[in-house]
């Protein structure tokens, strides 16, 4: 196999290369050996509102060598689902909290 710089997979933008490599990912071996969702997971820790379920269907696809929208619907739906059992909410979204009341106007 080979083992290719992260930027030169399908699906990965410069910015997207520069985070993974930031996460210690600089080669399609180690995505690999990672998989789609633990290299998903770290990219969401290292920039939690940048990263959406997107990332984690582009990061597939550079895996399969397939645009991220060209993957299958029940590839989706697996990713989504495991990341659902290892991080407890789906991708793209943060654990509820609870927002301040909001403040009486004087008026």
């Amino acid at each position: 196999m080979k083992n290719r710089p992260i930027e030169k997979l399908r699906n990965i933008g410069h910015v997207t290369a520069y985070d993974l490599k930031e996460v210690g990912i600089p080669d399609e071996k180690t995505l690999r050996e990672l998989g789609a969702i633990a290299a998903y997971q770290r990219l969401k820790g290292l920039r939690p509102r940048h990263y959406t379920v997107v990332g984690l269907w582009a990061l597939a696809g550079a895996l399969n060598d397939c645009p991220w929208n060209q993957l299958p619907p029940d590839i989706k739906k697996k990713l989504d689902a495991d990341l659902l059992k290892t991080n407890g909410s789906p991708a793209g979204t943060r654990p509820k909290t609870k927002k301040p009341a909001k403040k009486a106007s004087a008026r």
